[in-house]
């Protein structure tokens, strides 16, 4: 057996930064529904949506609620409302809050720099290594 027949008799594992995950978490959302507004999933307003697009292929990625002026107006107003408890609140408990979420990202950092290279075109390396790992930090 020579060099390159070694080489195409070669076994290799799933790639880390592979888009099969990505896809399926993908499909399996209804982003119709994806404004977070006082601790509910929501449409927006009158259920307008548009449409992003994976830029290496244009190919459609999903069908996006986009927000009005009202859907924004209910956002602040449930912000408004949720304030003073979270003002209270000893900066123990904030920061365990904001902790969880961190680790939360975390445990899914792979999948959110896969999709964010996915939306953005960029280099999975700087998704990887710089977005998200800030966005866990910040």
């Amino acid at each position: 057996m020579n060099i390159l027949d070694r080489y195409h008799a070669m076994e290799y594992g799933p790639a880390p930064e592979a888009r099969n995950e990505a896809d399926a978490w993908l499909a399996a959302r209804d982003f119709g529904k994806a404004l977070f507004i006082g601790g509910d999933w929501k449409a927006a307003a009158g259920g307008k949506t548009f449409e992003t697009s994976e830029p290496s292929s244009g190919k459609l990625l999903a069908k996006v609620s986009d927000a009005s002026a009202a859907d924004i107006g209910a956002a602040v107003a449930a912000a408004t409302k949720a304030l003073p408890k979270w003002s209270a609140s000893s900066g123990y408990v904030r920061a365990k809050v904001l902790y969880a979420i961190g680790r939360a990202m975390q445990r899914h950092q792979r999948l959110f720099a896969v999709l964010e290279t996915i939306d953005n075109g960029k280099p999975i390396r700087e998704s990887r290594d710089i977005d998200v790992p800030l966005a866990i930090r910040h």
